[in-house]
């Protein structure tokens, strides 16, 4: 899903922001900023793979669903990835781009882990029943809205690198991509032990703990890059010591399992 574009235009929406830290008043540790993104991606990656294959087998083997009706699932599932990248990113010139990650990553665990808690209330009822008819529309609800939570960040997360990596170093960075899409297949292997041995939900718990790791990974980058974040004023003002929020693909997540995942992230 991609992001809103532009730093200069639709900016003023949020007033109040500190105006931009001049290069001596940056924190000494920005350098720092690629490497806790790559480590979390990692996480991320690791977490997501175990579980975006397995969806469409919870759904069906769990909840009962027809394979036509999950991928009905899938077809809303890239509209509120969008609808929430746009959001994610007019957050983000209020409170700043670590920030609504962050909330963003952690609203999105909640909803997996709820996911996982509410398969047994789901199996309780019997399938073809209004009661089950409810239950399932609720997990798969959460399931849409989690998936849309975990994978609208990519475009912030994409900005917050290429603004803290000289232009020479980015495509170097870019490639690292590649290791976490790699942790991001091989991880697979392991969720299918853990839904064959115990159950998906027990998967989902263990990816909501890897997914818990990378986002306190990212808790750090709220206050290195505070100083620098001045979303109203460096929309006012055309410029600033970050670049604009450009849009972004979606992550890895929504690029496997169904045509959409995540995550996460």
């Amino acid at each position: 899903g991609g992001g809103d574009g532009g730093g200069g235009e639709g900016g003023g929406e949020c007033e109040g922001g500190d105006k931009p830290a001049a290069e001596g008043e940056l924190s000494p540790h920005v350098w720092a900023v690629p490497y806790v993104l790559f480590a979390s991606s990692v996480c991320f990656a690791l977490g997501s793979g175990m579980t975006v294959k397995f969806f469409p087998l919870f759904f069906v083997n769990d909840c009962g669903l027809a394979p036509a009706q999950v991928q009905l699932i899938y077809v809303v599932v890239p509209l509120v990835m969008a609808a929430m990248s746009g959001l994610g990113t007019r957050a983000a010139r209020c409170f700043g781009r670590a920030q609504v990650m962050c909330g963003f990553k952690t609203a999105g665990i909640g909803l997996l882990v709820c996911m996982a808690l509410l398969d047994s209330w789901v199996k309780r009822s019997a399938v073809g029943s209004s009661e089950h008819t409810f239950r399932v529309a609720v997990v798969a609800a959460l399931y849409v809205v989690r998936t849309g939570l975990m994978n609208c960040t990519y475009p912030l997360e994409e900005s917050l690198l290429m603004d803290h990596v000289p232009k020479s170093a980015r495509a170097r960075w870019k490639s690292l991509d590649s290791i976490s899409v790699f942790g991001w297949c091989g991880s697979a292997a392991l969720g299918g032990y853990l839904a064959d041995r115990y159950s998906y939900s027990t998967t989902f718990l263990v990816t909501a703990a890897i997914q818990l790791a990378g986002t306190a990974l990212q808790i750090p980058l709220i206050f290195i890059t505070r100083k620098a974040e001045s979303p109203a004023p460096r929309a006012a003002e055309g410029g600033g010591t970050t670049a604009p929020l450009h849009a972004a693909p979606a992550g890895p997540e929504a690029a496997g399992g169904g045509g959409a995942d995540s995550a996460g992230q």
